[in-house]
């Protein structure tokens, strides 16, 4: 199957939400977020948080196609991400989402009072837990760990306010965060030891933590402060000063249980030869496969969200949010057999694996490229008509191909998907540096491409190629006039309709780059 435009259009009109219940309240003491319906909506003033490990990319080049390796990299994966969740329990802060070994968080509590905003007790409590989430890689995993490369450990800090809501269907339902201050929080993360905030957060931190941050690059038009080297063991004044206590023997006593508690003889990874049931993986179970990873962001909506001033504007975007991703889900999963493994706010992390097998490369990228276009199709020619005053609303693609190994981490309901490889990093990487309605893909994809008129689309940019608003409507038209100057442009009237042809349509179905399946019939 291949995108087809009124396919699409018949999928988003079945399905625009324009009638789906959606409950918009501000978090308070009464409710928290960790049990979100999909039609509920919490509005959240906080500080968002995301510890990430910088170098992760090299423990996965480390690991190669080394089976031991990866079973030793699936490992220390899966009791780091226990143990983040432990410490962001500890210390009282909401659990949004993991993403490989990188976490994401809120401290939403003190709540404000009716008339006294407690941005800077959240802002204290936000840089105190970013100095234990360090304190702990740094001193701690690093140590019980030394079968992998050490793990380098840095936290992005932004504050504001944000839309917590929870999507997808029962049993694939996902906590996201949409506003300005999540999507900052990750792009400031900075390199190994440090501790990355904004402006706002610096001036209303205590006196002692402010010493130890100085002011830093301008971010999306905001300053930023950076302090490095923060850890407990190292601050021991400090942490009396805040009155925090850091029992390392305990963290050490509970990352070596976790360590123990899964031996690596029953780490299983095995090739995908068919499609991947995500349900079934776990981190006993895994699966490594050759496979294009994408990654799709939303350029322009965290603007609307961060501009919505009623609650009727915030329902507005919720269900146009709703419909956007069911119909990428639609052409991901449908349309071309990928997988869409996760959302991380409004940007979809997936992958195309099939056809299986190592004689199935150009075609692997080949689809996967049709599977791009396609979502700027159902972006721009589908999904646009829908969207009312919102116009500017596009989408951003990265692309690079690689083996990857996917799996599950956690406990039987709290399991998150993880998908890593060098590859992945590249493709979030090339899609970060990408403007609204490009495609960016590696050398490595562009090279498998054999439609001249696809490739004469992209132009090299650095190490990769790029294409702004390429879509298969336009395709069909670059292809009638090259038919229409060849002479080979023809027309047939059946029921009423002209129907154009070119030599290319008149042939039998094949693969997009021999003829145009996504034509709508």
């Amino acid at each position: 199957m291949a995108w087809n435009e009124k396919r699409s259009k018949d999928r988003v009109r079945r399905n625009d939400f324009s009638d789906f219940e959606v409950n918009v309240e501000d978090l308070s003491r009464s409710m928290d977020f960790s049990n979100l319906g999909t039609k509920d909506v919490r509005r959240a003033q906080g500080v968002h948080l995301y510890v990430d490990v910088p170098n992760f990319h090299r423990a996965v080049d480390d690991a190669g196609n080394d089976k031991q390796k990866q079973r030793k990299l699936v490992r220390a994966s899966s009791v780091l991400r226990r143990i983040q969740g432990s410490l962001l329990e500890n210390d009282d802060v909401g659990d949004i989402q993991r993403q490989s070994v990188r976490a994401h968080g809120l401290v939403y509590k003190p709540y404000n009072g009716k008339d006294t905003p407690k941005d800077g007790d959240r802002a204290k409590q936000a840089v105190i837990h970013a100095i234990t989430q360090n304190t702990y890689v740094l001193d701690v995993f690093n140590g019980v760990f030394g079968d992998v490369r050490d793990f380098s450990s840095a936290v992005g800090l932004a504050s504001g306010t944000s839309y917590l809501a929870n999507i997808g269907k029962s049993g694939k339902r996902e906590l996201i965060s949409l506003g300005t201050c999540a999507n900052l929080a990750a792009k400031i993360i900075g390199g190994k030891d440090s501790i990355t905030i904004t402006d706002e957060m610096y001036d209303v931190l205590p006196e002692c933590l402010q010493d130890h941050f100085e002011k830093d690059e301008v971010v999306s038009g905001i300053q930023t402060y950076l302090a490095t080297g923060l850890r407990w063991s190292r601050n021991t004044e400090l942490a009396n000063e805040l009155g925090v206590e850091w029992d390392e023997e305990k963290w050490k006593k509970e990352t070596e249980k976790h360590q123990d508690n899964l031996p690596l003889d029953q780490i299983t990874i095995s090739e995908a030869t068919t499609l991947i049931d995500v349900s079934k993986l776990t981190e006993r179970n895994c699966k490594r496969t050759e496979a294009v990873t994408f990654y799709a962001d939303l350029d322009g909506f965290t603007r609307y969200v961060q501009e919505a001033e009623t609650d009727d504007k915030v329902i507005s975007l919720i269900r146009q949010f709703h419909m956007i991703r069911a119909e990428f889900h639609s052409v991901v999963c449908t349309d071309y057999d990928g997988l869409a493994l996760q959302h991380r706010g409004d940007c979809i992390l997936g992958i195309l694996h099939l056809p299986a097998g190592n004689g199935k490369h150009s075609e692997r990228c080949q689809d996967a490229v049709d599977l791009a276009i396609g979502l700027q199709s159902s972006m721009e020619h589908v999904l646009n008509d829908h969207l009312t005053d919102r116009k500017e609303i596009h989408v951003a693609v990265g692309m690079d191909v690689g083996k990857v190994m996917v799996s599950r981490l956690g406990k039987q309901g709290e399991r998150i998907t993880i998908c890593f490889g060098p590859e992945v990093t590249e493709a979030e990487r090339l899609q970060t540096i990408s403007a609204e309605k490009q495609i960016r893909i590696s050398s490595e994809i562009y090279d498998q491409l054999d439609d001249e008129d696809v490739t004469e689309e992209f132009t090299k940019r650095g190490s990769a190629y790029v294409t702004t608003n390429l879509t298969f409507p336009k395709l069909d038209e670059k292809k009638e006039e090259k038919a229409a100057e060849a002479g080979s442009l023809g027309a047939s009237v059946n029921e009423g309709r002209i129907r154009v042809t070119t030599a290319a349509t008149a042939t039998a179905a094949r693969p997009w780059h021999d003829s145009k399946p996504w034509r709508s019939e």
